[in-house]
């Protein structure tokens, strides 16, 4: 039998690979200004106060969902047993500098090729569920105990 096909499986591949990016600019956004508005001008229109003006700013809607989307699989990811080692494969195969396979990111973690397989698979889906490509039963009974045990707060 063979493995099903999505049509959002790359699409989802370039979600992950987007993600420093979009938290860099993410960030960006979110960091306060330390120096002072010396316009000279009073009431120059502008928000004086930082926090208020660091909180109003947002990425624009698809940038946003995109980041929330990878954000979320991530901290349900690190919250499992085995989360940084999952979380280190990710990196390697999606935002290391070097070009990497998932052949050479198990080897990176010392893991088989095919438990990098499994963990490749779990984000992917973690990311298309958090995104809102599949519904909550295409996921695998793990990730259904395990968005379950995090939504009740139990590890």
């Amino acid at each position: 039998m063979s493995k099903p096909r999505y049509d959002w499986w790359g699409h989802i591949q370039n979600v992950i690979r987007s993600y420093p990016a979009l938290k860099r600019e993410y960030e960006l956004l979110h960091q306060q200004s330390v120096t002072a508005n010396v316009s000279g001008m009073p009431g120059s229109g502008s928000v004086s106060r930082g926090t208020e003006s660091v909180a109003l700013l947002e990425l624009p809607r698809p940038k946003q969902l995109r980041y929330e989307a990878v954000k979320s699989a991530i901290d349900v990811t690190e919250k499992l047993k085995n989360g940084k080692e999952r979380l280190k494969m990710i990196q390697a195969a999606y935002w290391s500098n070097k070009k990497v396979t998932l052949a050479g990111a198990a080897y990176e973690i010392h893991v088989s090729y095919d438990t990098a397989v499994n963990y490749h698979r779990d984000f992917i889906m973690l990311v298309a569920y958090f995104k809102g490509e599949i519904e909550y039963e295409e996921l695998s009974n793990f990730q259904k105990f395990t968005l379950k045990s995090q939504k009740n707060g139990v590890a």
